[in-house]
């Protein structure tokens, strides 16, 4: 069906208007009405109205908006180290045997005291990583 809006000819396919009448309970011209409303080519001052209420309600804000708001006002406490004394005993036992076993030229470093040890030897970097593996249920 052709209708004219202002100075503007709109093609509205007549199977939508069908629907429209038929699920809404509608005239045909205010189905014609209700279609050129939800398809912008005029405005209806009950919808803008109640847009506004959303807007004012953020009825029409996103969920994306929500989380991003609430991710930016939570603070992190600060992570506490456990202690292992275990850890601490192996990584001295490791170091002590490498000093003792290798060339004076190796360069021995204890990068963290319960988890890595860098060695240098004749130019060439090593990484001695301890993982404590979880007990098996």
């Amino acid at each position: 069906m052709l209708y004219t809006v202002g100075n503007k000819n709109i093609n509205i396919p007549d199977a939508e208007i069908k629907n429209l009448q038929t699920a809404l309970e509608l005239s045909e011209e205010e189905a014609i009405q209700t279609w050129l409303s939800d398809n912008d080519y005029i405005s209806d001052e009950t919808v803008e109205e109640l847009s506004e209420k959303a807007k004012k309600n953020r009825i029409s804000a996103t969920i994306h908006e929500a989380k991003a708001e609430n991710k930016a006002k939570k603070e992190r406490k600060p992570r506490e180290k456990k202690e292992n004394p275990l850890k601490r005993q192996i990584i001295d036992a490791i170091f002590a045997g490498l000093s003792e076993n290798l060339s004076e030229n190796a360069v021995i470093d204890i990068k963290n005291d319960e988890k890595y040890i860098d060695l240098t030897i004749n130019g060439i970097e090593f990484t001695v990583n301890l993982v404590q593996h979880r007990v098996k249920k």
